[in-house]
């Protein structure tokens, strides 16, 4: 987790607490798409990631998925979700260039543990944030050797 959240610093910017609950909020949204599979064995495989789910867990919105659920509820439980991640991510104070930087590194490392292949399964679990903010497949990822 430490090498992520620093990859995930240089990346964006940001402070090594906010950037600790960025990483946390978006493994909190894949846990809680896909509790079960590639998405546990990447939690898993990241020391503290858990510590950050549940940071993330704890840690209020200021109203921002109440709002965010009422707008999005009729677009689907998908689109509302991911909606309410990136007003989670936005709230922290991250702008569309860091939370793509920030979703990237998470692929990048979830490449590197799990493979390409299941990678990609669990990017698609991202799929409107992928389309806003123009996020390259995880394949075409670049991964960082010094992560592993």
């Amino acid at each position: 987790m430490e090498k992520l959240t620093t990859d995930v610093m240089d990346a964006t910017g940001l402070d090594p607490s906010i950037a600790k609950a960025a990483i946390g909020h978006v493994l909190l949204f894949l846990r809680n798409e896909a509790p079960q599979g590639r998405v546990a064995e990447f939690i898993d495989k990241t020391p503290k990631a858990q510590e950050a789910i549940e940071a993330a867990a704890a840690h209020g919105d200021g109203g921002v998925t109440v709002a965010i659920e009422g707008m999005t509820s009729f677009m689907g439980r998908g689109r509302a979700d991911t909606n309410i991640l990136a007003g989670r991510l936005a709230n922290l104070g991250l702008d569309e260039r860091q939370i793509m930087a920030l979703v990237s590194r998470i692929v990048s490392r979830a490449e590197i543990l799990l493979g390409p292949e299941d990678a990609a399964r669990i990017k698609s679990l991202l799929p409107m944030l992928d389309e806003r903010l123009g996020i390259a497949p995880a394949h075409e990822a670049r991964p960082d050797p010094g992560m592993a």
